[in-house]
């Protein structure tokens, strides 16, 4: 070979070891990004799921307040009803009471009309009368105060006598019927 060759030679090959490093460098730089994409696409994949649950914290905070909203105006006579019903029981004893003259006449049908004018009211407010006389005991809307021996015709666990009348509004209790049961 000749010196020019070899030169050329030796040119060629440093000028192919820099294009080949230049090259390196170049996918190296572009690994890097590629990394760098990756790691932002991870990122953004987070941020994403994180807004989602945001989104459904968000939906369910609504939806339970929306459901106590609906509580408190489903249930708003409660505290009022659980403070008339002991005037209630004591307008039912006032009731039982037998009278003779006419004055004690007028004034049992006053009450009589004061009565029948609560019991409208608690009606139109959802809170019905829990009478349980001759149903099967349920401790969920009853409480025993005793317990009377079985007679002929009835069943064990039957109520067979009511000392205080339960009330309910909609489907919470609001006090439970004192109730005598057979065992």
């Amino acid at each position: 070979m000749t010196e020019n060759q070899e030169e050329t030679n030796h040119t060629i090959s440093e000028d192919s070891l820099e294009t080949v490093e230049e090259l390196q460098s170049q996918e190296n730089e572009i690994t890097e990004e590629i990394d760098e994409v990756e790691k932002m696409k991870n990122e953004l994949s987070e941020k994403e799921d994180q807004y989602l649950r945001l989104q459904a914290e968000l939906a369910n905070i609504r939806k339970r307040n929306q459901k106590e909203k609906e509580d408190t105006a489903k249930y708003r006579s409660q505290s009022l009803a659980t403070e008339l019903l002991p005037v209630i029981d004591n307008l039912e004893r006032a009731l039982a009471i037998e009278v003779t003259d006419d004055q004690g006449e007028s004034l049992k049908k006053g009450l009589e009309m004061v009565m029948e004018s609560f019991k409208v009211a608690l009606k139109n407010e959802g809170i019905e009368v829990l009478d349980p006389l001759n149903q099967p005991f349920d401790p969920n809307y009853h409480q025993a105060i005793q317990t009377a021996p079985l007679e002929e015709g009835q069943e064990a666990d039957t109520v067979v006598n009511v000392f205080q009348k339960g009330y309910s509004l909609k489907d919470r209790v609001l006090r439970p019927a004192m109730v005598i049961v057979a065992q």
